[in-house]
């Protein structure tokens, strides 16, 4: 009588089965990749940013900043971390929109020999001949009152001395402007701030320097 030969029955893999448990770390492991994946990629980082419009000269305080979480990617180290302390004494060297995030491009706290440190937003290539150091005439252009006109240019500041000058980019490229940082004497302050918020065209022009306005 020949024998019948029976097929072996398939056993469910038990918990300890060696391939269950490699299936399982694989589908762990790729989900703990997912999840880190997605936090890096969306990871934000404190900042602080202004929370109304800013003059030049105007002070920066915990009553016009706020914390902001962003992420800058590479350009974080061009903007002010709120992981530190707002510095004391601190002004806005050019104008500020609420929401902007603070960069120290931005503000000041340097007062040197009676002079006050005051950035001027010019056109990049208008400015690309000056570096720190040099003296400059700042020449202004007054809008008439009531039209789109200016009058004739006239000189506020004679041999005022150039701290730095700046190349001002977003964060999609460049705005094709400078910030030109300027000692300014303290008394000639308010005419130099007043000329840059109220729309005047500035120049600045080379200066034969001489003890005088600046």
């Amino acid at each position: 009588m020949a024998h019948e030969q029976t097929a072996p029955r398939f056993k469910k893999p038990g918990l300890r089965d060696p391939r269950l448990l490699v299936g399982v770390l694989i589908i762990v492991l790729s989900i703990l990749a997912t999840v880190g994946l997605i936090r890096a990629t969306n990871q934000t980082e404190p900042y602080y940013a202004v929370s109304k419009d800013l003059g030049i000269g105007d002070r920066i305080s915990r009553e016009n900043v706020q914390v902001v979480q962003v992420r800058l990617g590479d350009a974080a180290p061009q903007y002010i971390s709120a992981e530190q302390d707002l510095a004391e004494g601190l002004v806005a060297t050019r104008p500020l929109k609420a929401g902007e995030i603070l960069s120290p491009n931005a503000v000041s706290s340097e007062v040197s020999e009676g002079r006050r440190l005051v950035t001027l937003l010019l056109d990049q290539y208008a400015v690309s001949g000056f570096s720190a150091g040099n003296r400059v005439d700042i020449w202004v252009s007054r809008k008439e009152e009531g039209s789109n006109s200016f009058g004739d240019p006239e000189p506020i500041v004679e041999g005022a001395e150039i701290h730095s000058v700046t190349a001002q980019e977003s964060i999609i490229g460049g705005t094709g402007r400078s910030a030109v940082e300027v000692w300014v004497n303290n008394e000639y302050l308010s005419q130099v701030l007043g000329a840059s918020n109220d729309g005047s065209v500035i120049n600045l022009v080379p200066s034969a320097y001489e003890s005088g306005r600046q």
